[in-house]
């Protein structure tokens, strides 16, 4: 029960960071609403879309409700959320880890192999950042040299490696939750970059 409530939380927060990336000027209350929504649920659904799961949140309209909630409060009182975004930031880490576990640990429950398990975790955790940056006209978290989805590759490699040993380590998920989270904190803290050398360039921007 205790997993839920933060479950609730991350939900919640990843509405909020979803509205408040968009800074678009003519962002309704509808269209906020919307992106806070996808946001939150949309990797989520699209997982459980691929395995052939009812989406989760059809069973438990909860996490729609928590989500609405989020998105409408980062709509009509953003200005307080914006004042302490750094702090969302970590919050918003907080969840894609539990998140990202809990999807890969849900693939894993079904039979289905490691390599699926790994790439529904990444899936359930930037999936509904990328579908929001689409629907919002901007560059998406993988165009851009933010660590993000490398934190939550790491995790749910070593959460599915610690599952699968034998005998199966009986904290996988609390090692895998830690160092999504941990590596993703750090790079907010010290405002950590992917390094040059691994992302692309485009070289007509060394002429400029």
């Amino acid at each position: 029960m205790r997993f839920y409530y933060f479950e609730m939380v991350g939900t919640a927060v990843f509405a909020i960071t979803g509205v408040l990336a968009v800074t678009r000027r003519g962002l309704d209350v509808f269209g906020a609403l919307v992106l806070g929504i996808v946001t939150a649920l949309g990797g989520g659904t699209v997982r459980d879309l691929i395995i052939g799961a009812p989406p989760f949140w059809i069973s438990d309209f909860n996490y729609v409700s928590a989500a609405s909630a989020g998105a409408l409060a980062a709509f009509w009182i953003g200005s307080l959320f914006r004042d302490a975004y750094r702090g969302l930031l970590y919050l918003d880490a907080l969840g894609a880890a539990l998140f990202a576990i809990t999807a890969a640990n849900k693939v894993l429950s079904l039979n289905l192999s490691a390599p699926v398990a790994v790439t529904m975790g990444i899936l359930t955790g930037i999936g509904g950042g990328l579908i929001r940056d689409v629907l919002a006209g901007r560059p998406t978290l993988l165009m851009s040299r933010e660590i993000y989805a490398t934190p939550i590759l790491m995790g749910c490699v070593a959460f599915v490696l610690l599952y699968g040993a034998t005998p199966p380590v009986p904290y996988a998920a609390a090692i895998g939750f830690t160092i999504i989270f941990g590596v993703r904190a750090l790079a907010i803290y010290r405002h950590l970059e992917m390094p040059a050398w691994l992302t692309h360039r485009d070289r007509s921007d060394g002429d400029r």
